[in-house]
């Protein structure tokens, strides 16, 4: 990892020790409450209805091999953007790299995403959906690719290891 990027993640880690954590106010609990009830938007209905199309099951309902082979909420988005004709790269201006983050366990896989121009760039540290269990950073690939662009930060998505078997 280049001396920028490592600078980045020690000052992210940094400020993240140092940002006190607030209580929620009763206002703050009935926002979050709304937010819990609210309906989907046409979008997000969209990819429920593929999902389900899909016959992607409850994940609390399968094993950890099943989970891992069904359909995701990933694939569901890709299916509806292919049958509304969206590009399936569509921030592809963001270049990426691959490369290992060496551990006393053995490396991990990560991806870095880099927006066009000149940095220095903020740093995001991204790790992707799955419960820490299922999916990998391919599944999640274009969050970060759409974070790396509408930030103009590099971010590094981490393939962490999997539970049960870590």
């Amino acid at each position: 990892m280049n001396r920028p990027i490592r600078y980045a993640a020690l000052l992210l880690a940094a400020s993240a020790l140092a940002t006190p954590m607030a209580s929620p106010t009763l206002a703050q609990e009935a926002k979050s409450a709304e937010a819990r009830d609210a309906k989907p938007n046409s979008q997000m209905q969209a990819v429920l209805t593929e999902l389900k199309r899909l016959d992607a099951k409850p994940v609390a309902t399968l094993s950890v091999p099943e989970a891992r082979m069904q359909a995701s909420p990933a694939d569901a988005a890709a299916a509806v953007q292919r049958e509304k004709g969206v590009s399936p790269d569509p921030e592809a201006k963001v270049a990426t790299k691959d490369f290992a983050i060496p551990t006393e366990g053995g490396s991990l896989l990560a991806r870095a995403y880099m927006p066009k121009g000149q940095g220095p760039f903020p740093l995001v540290v991204y790790y992707h959906g799955g419960g820490w269990v299922i999916a990998d950073i391919n599944t999640y690939d274009a969050t970060p690719r759409a974070l790396a662009l509408g930030a103009n930060a590099v971010v590094v998505s981490v393939e962490y290891r999997h539970a049960p078997e870590h």
